[in-house]
């Protein structure tokens, strides 16, 4: 990851213009960066703004953080570990996961998700008798082609 990449993603989270983001931003300028920080991660790394989550933090503040998270979180997971795990629930091998499965994988495996953020996920995702193609999915969220 480039510094005019760090750079651009952590601009496009200033809102206000000022050269900064609020602290609230760190998880979703993280995760736009590639990094897959969890839950008790980022708990840990925004517990000195819990009070104060609109505290805004320079690129200076966030760069210490985003090399942290990055040796933390390793690699982020590649489109074909994503087709590989998904296809073990692609029971007639079309490409294709049941919404049930899906939604039970997302709220019920790792780092659990709820029913709301499992619907944002979904949303927009076509559904043809109870079922998503894995490709579409993957590809709404991973901004592949």
């Amino acid at each position: 990851m480039s510094q005019e990449d760090i750079n651009d993603t952590f601009h496009f989270y200033d809102t206000i213009g000022d050269g900064k983001i609020a602290a609230s931003q760190l998880p979703n300028a993280l995760r736009a960066l590639m990094l897959n920080p969890t839950e008790e991660s980022i708990n840990k790394m925004t517990k000195q703004w819990e009070k104060k989550p609109d505290t805004r933090i320079s690129i200076q503040e966030f760069m210490p953080i985003f090399q942290a998270m990055s040796k933390e979180c390793g690699r982020s997971t590649s489109l074909q570990e994503f087709q590989t795990l998904l296809s073990h629930f692609d029971r007639e091998g079309n490409g294709f996961i049941t919404l049930a499965e899906l939604r039970g994988m997302l709220s019920n495996t790792g780092e659990k998700l709820t029913s709301r953020e499992v619907d944002s996920l979904l949303f927009g995702v076509e559904e043809i008798d109870g079922k998503i193609k894995i490709d579409d999915f993957l590809q709404k969220h991973m901004q592949i082609k």
